[in-house]
């Protein structure tokens, strides 16, 4: 995506009932649509990976295995060590909130 087309940033607040709206701004230079899926996958505390879903049927074990092999590659997890690493991590953190 080349910087004439990103948004600005912006800080949104989270509903209490967990509903998080995205403005328009930040909508269509993602090229997301009223209507249109996204996967919204969590890679570690504080930041989530989200990927319009084109396909109308549910996503395939591969497609959605490459589709998180993508998000933890650009996030900076490249082998499986680094993934296992941060599953256990969040496990960690989600044990201690409970």
């Amino acid at each position: 995506m080349s910087t004439e087309t990103m948004a600005e940033p912006v800080v949104l607040q989270v509903e209490s009932d967990g509903g998080l709206a995205l403005p328009r701004p930040l909508l269509s230079p993602a090229g997301l649509h009223e209507g249109d899926r996204v996967l919204v996958f969590p890679l570690r505390s504080g930041l989530l990976y989200l990927y319009k879903i084109d396909a109308p049927e549910p996503l395939s074990r591969e497609k959605l295995s490459a589709l998180m092999r993508d998000a933890f590659e650009s996030s900076g997890y490249t082998t499986r060590e680094q993934v296992l690493t941060l599953v256990r991590e969040t496990r960690r953190e989600l044990a201690q909130e409970w």
